[in-house]
């Protein structure tokens, strides 16, 4: 007779352990009742609303109706990124688990799951999807998803779009839909308020401290590549940055020296900005009437994007999983979300999420980046993972292109070809894996 496997058998039991707590969880939960026994306290373990100021701001406001209703305590418990993923992996490898929920962003999650450090919350995702008022972000759950496991549940997202002043719409090319532009379509609209106006009112975020180096890699190469890095030398690279050429004459020349695009918005210098949702806000929330927020435009290979995702998990041997998933179930509510956004400025997963904010600047802000998010052909970009304490290194790769190509004329096909080798070099270096929407490879190398 075929002896049994220990570890195998573990892992079967620890699975139906954990399925039944998660059908526990859901009847009680459709049954409006609270636990009742002693009061349970989660450990919510986050990289996210750390600052001390968002930290008080969870405990004050986003815990506390949560905690009334559902007879539990939440110890918010806020970490730095390269301490959270340690301690995470630290309790498992000795068994003594004291966390039970755990916040983070996309990047940790993949040397988390390499580690076997979180449940499979595909029953618990299944259920919340299943709800009325949850429909989540398709490409966010696809995303989530890693290592043959549901790894955890889509919770806060930012990004980066455009904000455009409504005096430039009378300018919007023939036949183009403000809220899926081409590349070429923003061309035509700044070239058509360039001869109406004598002026040129596009603006990026190109000075020593802007984000435009996110445009370059997040946004301008999947659009037109279909990749961040492995294209990056491509044909459609070069045609890229052609194009680029024929965009920057109708581009405002301050932008070289913009970091922060609400002033230039507010002030009229321009009209048409990109930035981070957080550098638009303000702009938005001091003349909500004056502006609309839509998504980035598309290129021949779609609508590339950064989405910056955030995400809940339950580590294996949580001591109070069932507590952990009503915290998830609370935090992905349309209402929890709106009230994150109100109150920390980070955008729902859930689409229903933005048609119930009040008209203001939030509801703005929060229809673009949804449009953006579930726009048809949309190629998500996330942020390069694995690079360590090199990361630094990568968006300037971008950017000396950018510089050597736009501002100093040199040849676009000899700056990529040198451009490339830096890149080889440090994914070389690292070993760093290939990020979305790049095809896997590791480590991820411009072919």
């Amino acid at each position: 007779m075929r002896s049994k496997d220990p570890e195998r058998e573990g892992e079967m039991m620890r699975r139906e352990w954990l399925r039944g707590v998660l059908i526990l969880w859901i009847l009680a939960l459709g049954a409006g009742v609270a636990s009742s026994g002693p009061r349970v306290t989660v450990n919510f373990l986050s990289t996210q609303l750390n600052p001390i100021q968002e930290a008080e701001w969870v405990r004050r406001e986003l815990l506390p109706p949560l905690e009334q209703e559902a007879g539990i305590s939440v110890r918010f418990l806020p970490e730095e990124y390269g301490a959270f993923v340690d301690r995470l992996i630290a309790e498992q490898k000795a068994r003594r688990v004291t966390i039970d929920l755990a916040g983070t962003l996309h990047g940790d999650f993949p040397i988390l799951v390499a580690n076997g450090v979180l449940e499979d919350l595909t029953a618990l995702q299944n259920n919340l999807s299943a709800r009325k008022d949850r429909t989540f972000i398709p490409e966010f759950v696809r995303l989530s998803k890693m290592g043959g496991i549901q790894a955890y549940i889509p919770w806060m997202q930012a990004t980066y779009l455009l904000a455009v002043n409504k005096k430039a719409l009378p300018y919007l090319p023939a036949g183009a839909n403000v809220n899926a532009l081409t590349y070429e379509q923003l061309r035509q609209w700044g070239e058509n308020i360039t001869a109406a106006t004598k002026e040129r009112k596009l603006g990026f975020p190109a000075g020593p401290r802007g984000l435009f180096g996110r445009f370059l890699h997040g946004y301008l190469y999947p659009s037109f590549t279909g990749t961040q890095v492995q294209n990056f030398r491509s044909p459609e690279a070069v045609e890229m940055w052609r194009f680029l050429k024929r965009l920057w004459l109708y581009v405002n020349p301050s932008s070289l020296r913009y970091e922060f695009m609400h002033e230039p918005l507010l002030s009229e210098e321009v009209w048409i900005a990109w930035d981070h949702t957080a550098r638009l806000t303000p702009a938005i929330r001091g003349r909500p009437n004056d502006f609309i927020v839509v998504p980035s435009p598309r290129g021949p290979k779609g609508l590339g994007f950064i989405t910056v995702i955030a995400g809940l998990s339950i580590p294996k041997g949580a001591p109070n999983a069932e507590a952990a998933a009503t915290v998830i179930e609370y935090l992905t509510r349309p209402q929890t979300q709106i009230k994150v956004l109100q109150g920390v400025a980070f955008f729902p997963t859930v689409r229903e999420a933005s048609g119930m904010l009040p008209a203001g600047p939030e509801r703005v802000l929060a229809t673009g980046v949804t449009a953006q998010a579930t726009a048809r052909g949309g190629k998500t970009a996330l942020l390069p993972i694995g690079l360590g304490a090199r990361v630094g290194e990568f968006v300037p790769a971008y950017l000396d292109a950018f510089r050597a190509i736009m501002i100093q004329g040199q040849p676009i096909e000899q700056v990529l070809e040198r451009q490339a080798r830096v890149l080889n070099d440090l994914y070389r270096a690292t070993n760093a894996p290939c990020t979305p929407p790049d095809p896997s490879q590791q480590p991820c190398q411009v072919k």
